[in-house]
């Protein structure tokens, strides 16, 4: 997921220089995933008649060579084929409906859905810190910018947070994804929502202590979870001064 947020930072024309770190950065990946493949293929050991779900991505494909033959006999270059940010990873989230049961993969579908719900809880830490960050740079840096220069770095620092956040929710999103083909524990999965553009801002009830018509707002649901709230506060010295400066009228 961070390779493939880096590749499309870089735009549709990558310099030379872009494009060999991104080919170091896709080779690295691959030997990390071979690797795991190898250790998870022991644990799964999975027949060759096992039906994998479309919706977890494309089947790996034979990386051992940097170039590829096209049909016509011309060579195709590396970066168009090698592409191991887009493979499908071997787990039983992957897997089609009705496989887990029918190869007896429940002990390893649960450790699965404890390591997801682990990173479901990590990614809302990260976007409630960062949304927190971006409003703490937006009231203690944009707002008394001074000059044009610090209003820039000002900005620059708020579009640094925010797509910090947008990371974070991405990668929630992925693990809810996981965790419903898994179809396990549906009590726990009735409490996660969607995150969308608009639970990205804050609500004004936190920014303006007498705003009109203050009472038509509310938080978005992962400000509200028991989980973590209060735990990361206690924790976190960074997450205490963001949420001071956050829900601190004024």
């Amino acid at each position: 997921m961070l390779l493939r947020t880096f590749i499309k930072s870089l735009g549709r024309r990558p310099t030379a220089t872009q494009r060999t770190e991104i080919l170091n950065k896709r080779r690295r990946l691959e030997s990390r995933i071979t690797t795991f493949e190898q250790r998870l293929a022991v644990l799964m050991d999975v027949p060759d008649d096992v039906q994998w779900s479309g919706a977890a991505g494309k089947r790996r494909t034979d990386p051992d060579s940097a170039d590829s033959v096209s049909d016509d006999g011309s060579t195709v270059d590396a970066e168009t084929v090698f592409t191991p940010e887009q493979d499908m990873i071997s787990l039983p989230s992957s897997l089609a409906p009705g496989e887990i049961e029918r190869i007896s993969l429940h002990a390893i579908a649960g450790i699965e859905a404890e390591l997801r719900k682990g990173q479901i809880s990590d990614a809302l830490e990260g976007l409630r810190l960062a949304l927190g960050e971006k409003s703490l740079c937006f009231r203690g840096q944009v707002r008394d910018a001074n000059s044009q220069r610090t209003s820039q770095r000002a900005w620059s620092n708020v579009h640094k947070h925010d797509a910090e956040a947008r990371k974070h929710r991405k990668t929630y999103i992925h693990a809810r994804t996981a965790l419903q083909r898994l179809s396990a524990d549906s009590d726990y999965l009735s409490t996660l929502q969607d995150i969308t553009d608009a639970d990205m801002k804050v609500s004004s009830d936190v920014t303006e202590e007498n705003r009109y018509g203050q009472r038509s707002d509310t938080l978005a649901w992962f400000w509200r979870m028991d989980d973590g709230l209060s735990n990361e506060a206690e924790s976190s010295p960074r997450m205490r001064e963001c949420m001071y400066y956050l829900f601190r009228p004024y």
